[in-house]
């Protein structure tokens, strides 16, 4: 081989090895910059410290709508309505002798008179780990194919210059089959401890209070999810059994 050849395939190596790092750097700043979720206790207060208030049969319920930027990322570590949620948090005091019951048929009033029905948990999950995927499912995923993916290019590149061939399409090739390889490695959880997926669903569903029980005596908070898609909120209306009797409870927000 040609001191010439050699030289111009040194040269090619170094700027496509230059360019791999470059993209690879960028991606995971861009991938550092996702929301991350992490667990944060919620702090409650007595039931008359909450801005909405309700009394029906013996039980006492507070209720507070989170809704601005800052406090909702002070409380949950981002702009919770950014995944797509608005989070009610309510207290219940039960001082009755009957159990009480959250059932289907919450609503939320915006300030634009529309009426918000409450998220299934599901929906709660799929849209918060949708929009925290980026950083925690994906965020070692996305390492390790970039990772891989450049190691394979180097590699592709030291082969095409050992045996002459095209070290262009030797670098291509290796990319792809270390970025292939690092792909497989994230789906089988190879490098991985932890399953964000499962931090969220249950994180999220274990707080909600649909179709939660207050026992008589108990005092219990939790929260209510609604769709980010509503105006500022305004007003709650719960569907609540206390004793085998249902009842709509209506509160200012």
């Amino acid at each position: 081989m040609s001191s010439f050849r050699q030289n111009r395939q040194s040269g090619l190596f170094r700027k496509l090895g230059a360019h791999a790092a470059m993209v690879s750097i960028a991606a995971l700043a861009l991938a550092s910059c996702a929301p991350r979720y992490e667990y944060r206790a919620v702090p409650v207060r007595p039931v008359s410290g909450y801005p909405g208030q309700a009394h029906v049969a013996g039980a006492n319920i507070g209720a507070v709508a989170f809704y601005s930027p800052q406090e909702l990322t002070q409380l949950f570590g981002f702009d919770l309505k950014k995944a797509g949620v608005i989070p009610v948090q309510v207290m219940v005091q039960n001082n009755s002798e009957a159990p009480v019951t959250f059932l289907d048929g919450a609503r939320m009033q915006d300030i634009s008179g529309n009426a918000w029905e409450v998220l299934p948990s599901e929906v709660v999950f799929t849209r918060i780990n949708n929009y925290t995927s980026g950083s925690l499912n994906g965020e070692k995923g996305v390492r390790r194919t970039l990772l891989w993916g450049l190691a394979g290019a180097a590699m592709g590149a030291a082969v095409g210059a050992a045996t002459g061939t095209n070290v262009g399409e030797a670098v291509g090739k290796g990319a792809a089959l270390g970025g292939a390889a690092g792909a497989a490695s994230s789906v089988m959880g190879i490098g991985t401890t932890d399953d964000t997926s499962q931090d969220v669903m249950r994180d999220f569903s274990s707080r909600s209070l649909n179709h939660r029980t207050v026992a008589p005596g108990a005092e219990v908070s939790g929260f209510l999810y609604f769709p980010s898609e509503a105006a500022q909120p305004r007003g709650l209306t719960l569907n609540i059994d206390v004793g085998g009797q249902r009842q709509n409870v209506a509160m200012n927000l």
